[in-house]
C-alpha cells in the first residue's frame, strides 16, 4: 500500500511542477491583476447567483436578465487576460485528462484510449472508455 502512495505523492509532486500547471498559476495571477477582468467576474457571479436563487425558487425570469446574463458572459470571453486564464486551464485540464486516462486504463486492464469490450455509452459517460 505505502508504494502506492509514494507514488501518487511523485505523481502529485511532478503535476506541481508541470509546465501546466505553470502557465495556469500565470494566467490566474494576472487575472487577479487585472481590475477590469477582476470587476467583471464579480459583477458576473452576482447576476449569476441571482439567477440561480431565482430558478431554485422557482421563479421565471424575464428573457431579458438571461440575455443580460449571456451578454456579460460574451463580453468576459473578450477580455484577453480571461482569455489566457481559458486557454491554460483547457491546457491543464486535457494534461489530467490524460493522466486519468492513462489510470483509468490501467486498473481497468486495458489501453489508454482503447474503448473496453461492451462499452456502449457516449464519450462523456464518465467511464473512462472513450
Amino acid at each position: 500500500m505505502s508504494s502506492v502512495i509514494n507514488r501518487a505523492e511523485e505523481l502529485a509532486s511532478a503535476i506541481c511542477d508541470c509546465e501546466e500547471l505553470g502557465l495556469l498559476r500565470q494566467a490566474a495571477e494576472r487575472v487577479d491583476n487585472d481590475e477590469a477582468a477582476t470587476a467583471a467576474l464579480q459583477k458576473f457571479s452576482e447576476k449569476q447567483e441571482m439567477v440561480q436563487r431565482a430558478a431554485s425558487s422557482g421563479l421565471q425570469l424575464p428573457p431579458e436578465q438571461m440575455e443580460e446574463l449571456q451578454e456579460m458572459q460574451g463580453q468576459i470571453r473578450d477580455i484577453p487576460t480571461i482569455q489566457d486564464f481559458a486557454s491554460a486551464q483547457t491546457g491543464f485540464n486535457q494534461l489530467m485528462d490524460q493522466v486519468n486516462e492513462i489510470i483509468s486504463a490501467a486498473v481497468m486492464g486495458r489501453e489508454p484510449g482503447e474503448v473496453p469490450e461492451g462499452h456502449s455509452h457516449g464519450s462523456s459517460c464518465g467511464c473512462g472508455g472513450h
